[in-house]
């Protein structure tokens, strides 16, 4: 065995390890002693990709499939990195080129079905997603990603039913399967089931992965959710001291009777709140929004009339403003949830990479 070939051998064991920093010095190595080794540019390709490093992946299959141009796992790994890169026509020869390759391995109609999911601002093709995907599937039904394919391209053509069914028996074959949990999750959560989303959630944050951020801004979505009833709450408390401080001859006995049915109520929203979410999660969930400025501009929206009200309520010389003040709570809550839309979006974005 040469050296080359024992440097990409120990890389290979690396990167099984999940220490593709480790790994690329000895590719780079094997590739300086045989820069024409297509098995050893693939590895660096997968290196590359797996550290999110796309262009690089990208290079690396170039060199690969020059030194092989039938060599279908560079063929897969080209697709995923121009995925990435959001080059959905290059994406989709790829894999097109892959699966021509090799039609019976479900790898590459699974890349297929992704191409066309992950292009959000194209045509979504749902036939031809959903043949890929079910193909996939036909050819390895033991494999949870093939179910969660199947799941996705059903969910992303509204049928929800069905999308959970997929995600359920991908956890079946593999319980730890993030992604699958993470859409699961979503669909409980759009059922208005924040109890079982809150669990779903949770457990992507904590793994140990890439998907953990995620995760964590999915328990923030949760939390505003939560929050979001509260508008009502808000709205009756302006228009409940509105009313008391329209009467003549208001006393402070009064406004304090005002202000304590102005904190049971939102009392009671907070013991309803947390009665949607787990025990055990609790903690979690409020120290992630704690510090998350989207469920912080959510809250001041959400509260901004009830402000408006405690306004209202303590300071006596703007009881025959209350249409001015009204405005202001409007205005100040349109504002807040501006900023937490866009906060909102950044997070996002910056999850996508």
């Amino acid at each position: 065995m040469s050296d080359a070939e024992s440097r990409l051998q120990r890389a290979r064991a690396l990167m099984d390890l999940g220490r593709h920093d480790q790994a690329q010095p000895l590719l780079a190595e094997a590739l300086a002693e045989e820069p024409g080794s297509a098995g050893t540019w693939c590895a660096m390709a997968r290196c590359c990709y797996s550290q999110q490093d796309w262009p690089g992946a990208l290079d690396a299959t170039a060199h690969a499939l020059e030194a092989r141009p039938g060599m279908v796992v560079a063929w897969r790994f080209r697709a995923l990195a121009l995925i990435e890169l959001e080059r959905w026509e290059e994406a989709w020869q790829a894999a097109g080129e892959a699966v021509r390759l090799e039609p019976l391995h479900w790898y590459g109609h699974l890349i297929v079905a992704r191409v066309l999911l992950a292009n959000a601002s194209g045509y979504f093709h749902e036939n031809v997603a959903r043949q890929a995907a079910e193909r996939a599937r036909e050819l390895a039904p033991h494999e949870p990603d093939t179910h969660f394919m199947v799941g996705s391209v059903a969910q992303r053509a509204g049928r929800r039913d069905e999308a959970e069914a997929c995600y359920r028996e991908a956890l079946r074959l593999d319980p730890e399967h993030r992604s699958a949990q993470n859409q699961l999750a979503l669909i409980m959560m759009q059922r208005g089931d924040n109890y079982a989303a809150a669990q779903g959630f949770a457990a992507v944050a904590a793994a140990d992965q890439g998907m953990s951020g995620l995760g964590e801004h999915n328990l923030r979505v949760v939390a505003v959710r939560l929050i979001a009833p509260a508008r009502w709450i808000s709205l009756g408390v302006f228009f409940l001291v509105n009313i008391v401080v329209a009467s003549p001859g208001t006393g402070w006995g009064v406004r304090a009777g005002c202000l304590a049915v102005a904190l049971a109520s939102w009392a009671g929203w907070t013991v309803w709140a947390a009665r949607q979410v787990p025990g055990q999660l609790r903690r979690p969930l409020l120290r992630s929004a704690r510090s998350s400025h989207y469920v912080g501009y959510t809250l001041l929206a959400v509260g901004a009339l009830t402000l408006a009200g405690l306004a209202l309520l303590f300071v006596p010389q703007l009881d025959s403003h209350s249409t001015l003040v009204l405005v202001a709570g409007i205005g100040f809550q349109a504002l807040a949830l501006q900023a937490a839309r866009k906060v909102s979006k950044r997070d996002r974005a910056a999850l996508r990479g």
